[in-house]
């Protein structure tokens, strides 16, 4: 699904709710352990480019594409992302990134045209990057956010080689880099912070369909986490569902999910309220780990969609303000 604005949602929403019931594209598949094509160098941060010219010219977006194996690619041999590289970026200063990943039937170009994080980042500085998905068996892009499982996708792998080019051919401050997403890309935002909390900074899944890892969630650090949710969602539910309803793919309520993160990060308070008003609640968990902090707005009779404010502020804005408030080493001030 689309990153769609809230006010544009509701028949969007429905639609696409039917369509995923028919094609059974919000279930994951059952799953398989093939062999990762990641191997152990290529989880390691690269040093960033901070003397070659840059392949993107500033304020501009093109497409890139890095060498995948076919093996655990749907047959592809490369894998492809959109980079939109801020106006007043120099190949000497180092520069944060935020990774965006599209909803299951999305692409990375409708969801730099559907949200606003292209334009903050000219504002705010830093890199903003858009991964394309692979398609499911109904040619539906996708993102296999539990991790190996039939469709033989190996997005670990496919992050890895992204970050490790991106830190090639841009001047990039390699300590901040984060992640958002929404509906399935809310899932791989999830999944990047449990597999890949060495390389990510910090994460902020929408509406995500947080289905359990195949291989478990055992970060080697605290993550912050900055978590949206409608009470209304009727396409991945705020109060989950049950193994009883759907025994194969049940989806813990988003509470216990954030009760789970909150535990990973020896968070020792929370979660208490923050903020209020009609449209939202906010939820804070504090004294974690490493100074990190979990963060949850409770969208009140909000739907599977991102809301267009939260708190008076564009959504996009709420992110970037939590992200550039952390680091892999911590606070950032």
């Amino acid at each position: 699904m689309h990153w769609m604005r809230q006010k544009h949602a509701s028949l969007v929403v429905v639609l696409l709710w039917l369509c995923c019931l028919a094609v059974s594209g919000c279930m994951p598949a059952s799953t398989q352990t093939p062999q990762s094509s990641s191997s152990t160098a290529s989880q390691q941060q690269n040093k960033s480019s901070c003397t070659r010219s840059s392949p993107v010219q500033a304020g501009t977006t093109q497409n890139q594409a890095v060498a995948a194996q076919p093996a655990v690619a749907r047959g592809q041999h490369t894998r492809t992302y959109l980079v939109h590289v801020p106006i007043h970026y120099t190949s000497r200063t180092p520069v944060p990134v935020v990774i965006v990943f599209h909803g299951h039937g999305g692409t990375a170009s409708g969801t730099e045209q559907g949200t606003g994080f292209s334009q903050l980042a000219d504002k705010e500085h830093f890199i903003a990057v858009y991964p394309q998905g692979l398609p499911d068996d109904q040619q539906l892009p996708m993102w296999a956010s539990i991790g190996l499982y039939d469709y033989n996708i190996d997005e670990t792998a496919f992050m890895n080689d992204m970050l490790n080019k991106l830190t090639a051919d841009f001047c990039i401050d390699t300590q901040r880099i984060y992640a958002t997403g929404f509906s399935n890309g809310g899932g791989m935002s999830g999944f990047v912070a449990c597999q890949l909390s060495t390389r990510i900074a910090a994460v902020a899944p929408i509406a995500g369909n947080y289905y359990p890892l195949q291989a478990g969630c055992h970060p080697k650090r605290a993550v912050p986490l900055l978590e949206i949710h409608g009470t209304n969602d009727t396409v991945v539910p705020y109060n989950g569902i049950s193994a009883k309803i759907d025994p194969q793919w049940p989806l813990p309520a988003v509470q216990d999910w954030l009760h789970a993160w909150a535990q990973r990060d020896g968070c020792t308070q929370g979660p208490e309220i923050f903020f209020q008003d009609k449209n939202a609640t906010g939820f804070r968990w504090a004294g974690c780990r490493q100074n990190a902090t979990i963060l949850h707005y409770r969208i009140e009779r909000g739907g599977h969609s991102i809301p267009a404010m939260i708190a008076k502020l564009p959504t996009e804005q709420v992110i970037w303000n939590f992200f550039k408030l952390h680091s892999l080493s911590g606070l950032t001030s």
